[in-house]
């Protein structure tokens, strides 16, 4: 698997010179013709997620991009790549795109679910062959750089072996350990205390409560019903699905323990619980999902 980087931090620099038909053009070439196959697949808008592109004021990203440079944030992306790859092509049995294409971009500072919820950082790696990248250098990006990208390397893995449903008719179960898996991932390669704050803040007894709310309702099906379990209420509003009751991120706390569970009733690592389908995890531990 070739792995490319398409670094817009020093496309961002590289266009600052050049005229505005100059700067859509390039911009076109090097990142929209890029991630078109994949934005054909799930129509994401990275400049709503919080992106910055050649049309986003330079006096909104400057200071950032100097700070991520500065943390080395594409060499070090580069590597926590290579190091996911190593691991699931020593323990052998999976598949792999043929290029990886990253997009990394910085954050425009605006985007209160990418700056405010999720400490400065948003990633998507659900269509195999692609993962993008918006940071924020926020002490927490800076820390945890390397957790959050093998987290999204592990989607390109796992989706290979269990897709998500075309129609996004995805179960509650599968959603969230699908999340709970790239975490259990990303902890194996880089210790727990790297991963997501919201997957690992949870109190004993707010996890407990997360769990009796989420538990009954892991067979139901939808990408709305689904995404309220998961993220929890502060994202409701925005993406119109109903509330639950949940702290924000709950869901990646439970499906981060569901898999824990299954790792230690089964003795098994997680590559081999990435090879086994949802149903059987679940089935495995007592949770009903059918």
């Amino acid at each position: 698997m070739k792995i490319e980087i398409c670094n817009t931090l020093a496309i961002l620099d590289e266009v600052k010179e050049l005229d505005l038909e100059e700067r859509q053009a390039l911009w076109q070439g090097r990142v929209v013709s890029t991630f078109q196959p994949m934005t054909q697949i799930a129509p994401i808008d990275f400049v709503a997620m919080g992106a910055c592109d050649i049309n986003t004021k330079r006096s909104f990203y400057e200071n950032s991009i100097d700070a991520l440079l500065e943390g080395k944030i594409i060499d070090r992306i580069q590597a926590a790549l290579e190091k996911a790859l190593i691991a699931f092509k020593e323990k052998g049995g999976f598949r792999f795109p043929d290029t990886l294409h990253v997009g990394v971009f910085v954050s425009d500072g605006k985007n209160f679910i990418l700056e405010n919820l999720n400490h400065g950082f948003i990633g998507f790696g659900g269509i195999p062959g692609f993962i993008i990248i918006i940071l924020s250098p926020t002490d927490y990006v800076l820390k945890c750089l390397e957790a959050l990208v093998v987290h999204e390397f592990h989607h390109n893995i796992r989706f290979l072996i269990e897709p998500w449903p075309k129609d996004m008719n995805i179960s509650v179960g599968k959603y969230l350990l699908d999340e709970g898996m790239a975490e259990a991932f990303a902890a194996e390669l880089y210790s727990e205390k790297y991963i997501g704050p919201q997957t690992i803040g949870l109190s004993e007894e707010e996890l407990l409560k997360a769990g009796d709310i989420i538990l009954p309702h892991m067979a139901e099906k939808g990408f709305q019903k689904a995404s309220s379990y998961l993220f929890g209420d502060a994202m409701a509003d925005v993406f119109n699905y109903p509330k639950t009751g949940l702290p924000h991120g709950a869901g990646y706390a439970v499906g981060y323990w569901l898999i824990k569970t299954y790792l230690k009733k089964t003795g098994r690592d997680i590559f081999e619980a990435t090879l086994e389908g949802s149903e059987n995890i679940l089935q495995e531990i007592g949770v009903v999902h059918s």
